[in-house]
């Protein structure tokens, strides 16, 4: 005996492969964004050891030189003290000299010159004129925003 075929078979199945091939782009997307196509480092050819590289102290790292400060202070007894980017430095020979160092890493860099209150004004040319010997040309003076306002 034959049976019957109901209707619901005969009809043609249709998937809606819309939705499927948006999803199949956006992981698409996704997979190309945060891959990364760079050699990791640790396969780059290196002169150091592994041994060398996790010894090394962290001063001899190289720093951004965003800005160099230098403070021109009077002492009590009238004697001049100078500091560039918080190290002390005994004269302004000195000075000049790690200005020269420090424009032969990035001879763009700017200068601040911060005097006290109190410093003579040719000690900070003095300074001043270092700095344009060496070769830096961006030099600038701290002011303070309270004496601006009045």
């Amino acid at each position: 005996m034959k049976t019957p075929i109901s209707k619901t078979r005969n009809a043609a199945l249709e998937l809606n492969l819309t939705s499927m091939i948006d999803v199949i782009f956006l992981l698409l997307i996704f997979f190309v964004f945060t891959s990364d196509f760079r050699e990791p480092e640790k396969l780059l050819p290196t002169q150091l050891s592994a041994v060398g590289a996790i010894d090394a102290p962290l001063e001899q790292q190289e720093r951004d030189l965003g800005k160099i400060t230098v403070r021109v202070a009077a002492t009590p007894s009238g004697a001049l003290t100078w500091t560039v980017d918080g190290t002390r430095v005994d004269s302004l020979a000195a000075v000049e000299r790690t200005l020269s160092a420090l424009q032969e890493i990035d001879p763009t860099v700017p200068v601040v010159l911060d005097p006290e209150r109190g410093v003579a004004i040719e000690n900070v040319l003095d300074v001043y004129d270092a700095a344009r010997r060496v070769g830096l040309s961006k030099i600038q003076f701290a002011a303070n925003p309270e004496t601006l306002t009045r």
